[in-house]
């Protein structure tokens, strides 16, 4: 099913890289992680940090390791999935909760302020539990072309593609029109990483990705 571009790109929240990462008050710091390979069965997981097949080159999770998200935003990545269906398309997770211990390591081996959270200036939204780096794929889970791949700290990892090719944006204004629906921000400078829009209600957690 082909949707005008105009259409896929309303509604869709830009998030700068300047957030706050202070918890509010909305009540759910307490919120319970909750593994998305059991609430959400047909989103596919590639751990990118449990592999070396990321920036570091090393891999940061267990072999193990569970991919977690606070229950709501793992709700919401339900009704992104959903809304994908009709499209022919689903999501893919690289990441979603990051310990804090992990969040350390990958800054000390890519300390861009652009790209990775700084733990001394407060880290990333991925130790909330309400962040998730996705990208799309087929309905026979193949990865669909986007602008760059995971982790590229450039400027093709811009939210907004400026290329040529009809089909990567196309593909770009999908999943951010789907994760914009079922509740999440689209970052400016990594089009691969999305943010719950409630995320100051919540808070860092401190939780095990193995189990």
């Amino acid at each position: 099913m082909r949707i005008p571009a105009a259409r896929l790109c309303l509604g869709v929240q830009l998030l700068t890289g300047g957030v706050s990462l202070h918890a509010g008050d909305g009540g759910k710091v307490d919120e319970p992680l909750v593994d998305v390979a059991k609430v959400c069965p047909s989103v596919r997981i590639e751990l990118r940090y449990a592999t070396n097949n990321n920036i570091t080159r090393l891999p940061l999770y267990p072999e193990n390791a569970r991919c977690m998200l606070r229950a709501s935003v793992a709700e919401r990545l339900r009704r992104a999935q959903a809304w994908l269906r009709p499209h022919g398309a689903g999501i893919k997770i690289w990441d979603a909760y990051r310990p804090g211990w992990a969040q350390r390591i990958l800054w000390n081996a890519a300390p861009h302020a652009q790209f990775v959270g700084d733990p001394a200036r407060g880290g990333s939204l991925h130790t909330w539990g309400v962040a998730i780096d996705a990208t799309l794929v087929d309905a026979l889970g193949r990865e669909l072309k986007m602008p760059s791949g995971f982790d590229d700290f450039s400027r093709a990892s811009a939210r907004s593609y400026a290329g040529s090719d009809e089909g990567i944006a196309r593909n770009l204004r999908l999943l951010q029109a789907a994760m914009s629906a079922a509740g999440f921000m689209v970052m400016r400078d990594e089009w691969w990483h999305f943010v719950a829009s409630d995320y100051r209600a919540f808070g860092s957690v401190d939780y095990p990705v193995a189990p």
